[in-house]
């Protein structure tokens, strides 16, 4: 498997502010973490901290205020759309293009071409209703595919281990042209996947979600996680050490009305986008991290990948002529 160059971070920050900028979620003037928070949360050096919003003020995206403070800069929109950072991105892509062979009038039918040529449907396997609903949501959304869930009943083995039944999910797999999965069951889904001649991909949630839980619980010592099925509850409970301190990471269940009732809304609690849907809206809580995005940059590449190859074949090397090099599969 191909190695990932990870991003700078630099490139993390700048990625994190358009992203929340798009979404609504951040304004102009809305103050930023502090190079103190960014090394905390990242682990980089002051000084690597320092210099990527130096960076990023000489690009007009933030505001370095002195002692004050790291903020939103202004920024010119036109109809909704960042203009100077989005004209910035689509230049990039319009001069790797160019480099490539591949005229902006092409680029359109390009995309087709890439992504949509066939219909490709997905089977995601998963366990529990949170993460889901959480990652067929955004795999259908943003690469248009036709995402089926696929979900894993257990029973008890040997010691109490967890048994799945991986002749019937080979049966579920047999018509689906991908699948998808958590690395929970990454180890059973590819292996039924391969037996089953289906290209499989092992996807991750976004790291700024384990960052804002450790940081939850490493500042008020609990966190309160509001989810659809409890087993994505214990699931958490695992995942950040929980298990010997089970009141560190309380569960609260969103068909639980009272119990929903009784939380404070200024206490930040990890509400699941299954949950969300079972309570109608955000019932008054405080989110500790948005929904979207779920899926982390290096999942939605490899996903995009895999989306292409199924479109038009295996990638071909840059040299080889645009013409020839992205047929449509037959």
């Amino acid at each position: 498997m191909k190695t990932i160059e990870k991003p700078s971070v630099t490139a993390r920050i700048r990625d994190r502010i358009v992203s929340d900028l798009h979404r609504g979620r951040l304004r102009a003037g809305d103050r930023l973490p502090s190079i103190r928070e960014v090394v905390q949360e990242t682990g980089v050096d002051h000084r690597a901290a320092a210099e990527a919003y130096r960076v990023l003020e000489e690009e007009g995206l933030v505001e370095v205020r002195g002692r004050s403070g790291v903020y939103v800069a202004v920024q010119e929109r036109i109809g909704g759309m960042l203009l100077s950072e989005t004209s910035r991105w689509l230049a990039a892509v319009m001069a790797e293009s160019w480099k490539r062979g591949i005229m902006v009038p092409q680029l359109p039918e390009l995309l087709h071409r890439c992504t949509r040529s066939v219909p490709l449907r997905c089977a995601f396997v998963e366990s529990n209703e949170d993460h889901m609903l959480a990652f067929v949501t955004e795999l259908g959304a943003g690469f248009g595919l036709h995402c089926t869930p696929v979900y894993l009943t257990a029973r008890s083995g040997i010691g109490g281990d967890e048994v799945f039944d991986g002749a019937r999910l080979r049966q579920e797999l047999a018509e689906a042209d991908m699948v998808a999965t958590t690395a929970f069951h990454g180890a059973l889904v590819r292996q039924a996947a391969e037996s089953a001649g289906i290209p499989a991909v092992v996807v991750s949630a976004v790291p700024e979600l384990g960052t804002a839980v450790e940081r939850r619980l490493r500042e008020a010592g609990r966190l309160t996680v509001v989810c659809a099925d409890p087993s994505f509850g214990e699931r958490i409970r695992t995942v950040y050490g929980a298990d010997a301190d089970r009141e560190r990471i309380r569960i609260v269940l969103a068909d639980d009305s009272w119990a929903v009732a009784q939380l404070n809304p200024s206490e930040p609690v990890l509400l699941t986008r299954a949950a969300r849907r079972r309570l109608l809206d955000d019932a008054g809580l405080t989110m500790l991290v948005p929904h979207s995005p779920t899926l982390s940059f290096e999942s939605a590449r490899e996903v995009a990948e895999l989306v292409i190859r199924l479109n038009v074949g295996p990638v071909p090397d840059a040299e080889q002529p645009a013409d020839d090099a992205l047929q449509p599969r037959g």
